[in-house]
């Protein structure tokens, strides 16, 4: 089975993983989400059939795209699996498209998951695949709607450019502290400006998704232009 996000339901999430379902959430409530589809856990050879549906879609998209991990227990409230499976970006053609799916699809059996699996006690994942539409980000990064370290706080951490060497730990991110009820800016650890209705719409979109959720979210996202993008929503694990 293969679905467009819109439409992927929050009971769906044995089909189509944690962070699609999330996706799927986010745009039914009206969050912008880059538009893309997901391949379902239970296909796990691509036949002909299979293979021309997904060719169909990712045409559709018009657009460069990322070849995102939505494992069962993925991004839920006691596992996160950050940075545990493989990503691809900037998939352009089709042979590429097939690569990264099967990749992303195997990194279930990556050392590192392995041993995450067995930290979390978990057994029995299986791992759908999300395609979705590339943001070429002016700036990427992640944002905590509660700091960990002082809860009056949203935690902004944003880079230019993509996000992902953000998201895997190789570079250092600027910082912005917000304020969670009068969204002012605190405190700020930065090596570039970035315009403070930016940060500010940022800080009023992400409060807006944890109260959708009910619960503090880990959230991801792009900024092109002035427009904002949600690239992934998921539960705070360590407050």
């Amino acid at each position: 089975m293969i679905k467009d996000l819109k439409d992927i339901k929050r009971e769906e999430v044995n089909l189509f993983g944690g962070k699609a379902v999330n996706l799927g959430f986010l745009i039914q409530n009206g969050f912008n989400v880059p538009e893309g589809f997901c391949i379902s856990t239970k296909i796990n050879k691509i036949d002909n059939k299979t293979k021309d549906n997904i060719i169909s879609k990712f045409k559709k998209l018009k657009s460069k795209v990322a070849v995102r991990s939505s494992a069962t227990d993925e991004d839920s409230e006691k596992s996160s699996f950050a940075g545990q499976f493989d990503s691809f970006l900037n998939i352009q053609n089709e042979k590429q498209l097939f690569n990264a799916i099967k990749n992303c699809k195997n990194s279930i059996k990556l050392d590192r998951a392995k041993a995450y699996l067995k930290n979390k006690k978990l057994n029995d994942i299986k791992m759908a695949v999300i395609v979705q539409k590339m943001v070429d980000a002016d700036y990427a990064g992640v944002i905590f709607t509660v700091d960990p370290v002082d809860k009056n706080y949203v935690l902004i951490e944003v880079t230019r450019g993509l996000g992902d060497k953000l998201v895997s730990g190789e570079i250092t991110p600027d910082n912005y502290f917000v304020d969670r009820k009068t969204l002012k800016i605190k405190n700020k650890s930065v090596s570039f400006k970035l315009h403070n209705n930016i940060i500010k719409n940022l800080s009023k979109t992400t409060l807006k998704i944890e109260s959708t959720f009910k619960s503090p979210q880990d959230i991801e996202f792009a900024v092109k232009g002035n427009k904002i993008f949600i690239l992934q929503s998921r539960p705070i694990t360590t407050l």
